[in-house]
């Protein structure tokens, strides 16, 4: 059966084990770049909870989800991003839905990205393959 996550998915880089760094009942798979254009510089990764929402501070790609957040049928996920300290390269932050097992060699889930330069994307993650669904895109409604 498949379970559907509204997740939080925050483009970050980390080279040390964040599962213990997780905020309680919240898990994390880290997704190191292999991209000379998205370097995983950052050695740290930091997710805590911050205000009613949460603080991330890193370093390589990740996903960040609780299981207990889960919906099946018609559902609306939404989030606010603040970048409070822009990287000198592009990143991606944003939302991961419709997902099943994140946390395997299996993961499937489709991924909604904004940037700091104002675009966005929409892709779909199947195991370790990638694909666009509607790649990089400049929209007015992501603000730089």
């Amino acid at each position: 059966m498949l379970r559907r996550f509204a997740v939080l998915a925050i483009a970050v880089s980390s080279a040390v084990s964040v599962a213990a760094q997780a905020p309680a009942g919240w898990s994390v798979r880290v997704d190191r770049s292999t991209s000379p254009s998205d370097p995983d510089n950052t050695p740290n990764l930091k997710f805590v909870t911050m205000g009613s929402g949460f603080h991330v501070t890193g370093g390589p790609a990740g996903v960040f989800w609780n299981p207990a957040n889960t919906a099946t049928g018609n559902f609306t996920a939404a989030a606010t991003f603040t970048l409070t300290k822009p990287s000198s390269h592009t990143n991606y932050y944003g939302l991961v839905f419709g997902g099943s097992e994140l946390a395997a060699a299996n993961q499937n889930y489709i991924y909604f990205m904004v940037a700091q330069d104002g675009t966005y994307l929409i892709k779909h993650r199947a195991g370790e393959q990638t694909h666009d669904v509607k790649g990089y895109t400049k929209h007015a409604s992501v603000k730089t």
